[in-house]
């Protein structure tokens, strides 16, 4: 049973992707105590003390791994809450949940090899404001010339490049356990549909200096999304 505040629900449609993926708004005024058990979600105890948004955001995204998860025929369709607050599987799957300026998204394939990782991201784009002033913790010179040759507002190919390396960070979690920094990747090269990543740090045994991933992107009404495998 569906409720007024989620709307305009829709398939996520990736390349070279196998999985399940979907995508909704969501309105948090119209968000209430019953929504979570109207859509099947568990509503964990630790958010009960959270302001609306935030439950509203992630009961949204809960519900969007919910379909995600029936529609690959799992028979637990539930996500915990795991480190890190990263989410909590069920056995046999992995996926990746964001949400975004009343947005949200969730993918979710079977799970083929013991780390493998599927990463996505959403982001309303930055504010020319907001961009100049985190640059600096995003980018090195070489990412903000590419930026400068591929996109006219460098905001948006700010938001762009934030968008991807936070899809690489949710795809490496699984094997890395633990946070890196925006600039222990940095984009090689880049256009309007996908970048390539390169870690500029080891992580891992199996992920060393040098790895190269491909982001998939894809702009939309002032939102971008990033979509990442390892």
């Amino acid at each position: 049973m569906l409720t007024p505040y989620i709307s305009h629900i829709s398939p996520i449609v990736t390349p070279d992707f196998v999985g399940v993926g979907y995508q909704c708004r969501f309105d948090p005024e119209l968000f209430t105590a019953q929504s979570a058990q109207q859509l099947g979600v568990e509503f964990p105890e630790s958010l009960h003390r959270a302001v609306t948004k935030r439950q509203a955001e992630f009961i949204a995204g809960r519900y969007l791994a919910k379909r995600c998860l029936a529609a690959l025929g799992g028979r637990e369709t539930q996500v915990g809450i795991g480190q890190h607050r990263a989410p909590l599987w069920p056995e046999g799957t992995t996926g990746s949940i964001s949400h975004s300026n009343n947005r949200a998204v969730c993918i979710v394939q079977p799970l083929e090899i013991a780390e493998q990782g599927i990463g996505i991201d959403i982001e309303q784009c930055m504010s020319d404001s907001t961009a100049n002033s985190v640059k600096s913790t995003i980018i090195n010179d070489a990412e903000y010339n590419l930026i400068m040759n591929h996109y006219v507002s460098f905001a948006e190919g700010l938001t762009a490049v934030f968008s991807a390396k936070e899809s690489l960070f949710k795809a490496l979690y699984p094997q890395v356990k633990a946070y890196f920094d925006f600039l222990d990747a940095e984009v090689v090269a880049m256009g309007r549909e996908n970048l390539t990543l390169v870690l500029r740090k080891r992580l891992t045994a199996n992920l060393s200096a040098g790895s190269a991933f491909t982001v998939h992107l894809r702009q939309e009404e002032e939102m971008v999304q990033a979509f990442t495998q390892s």
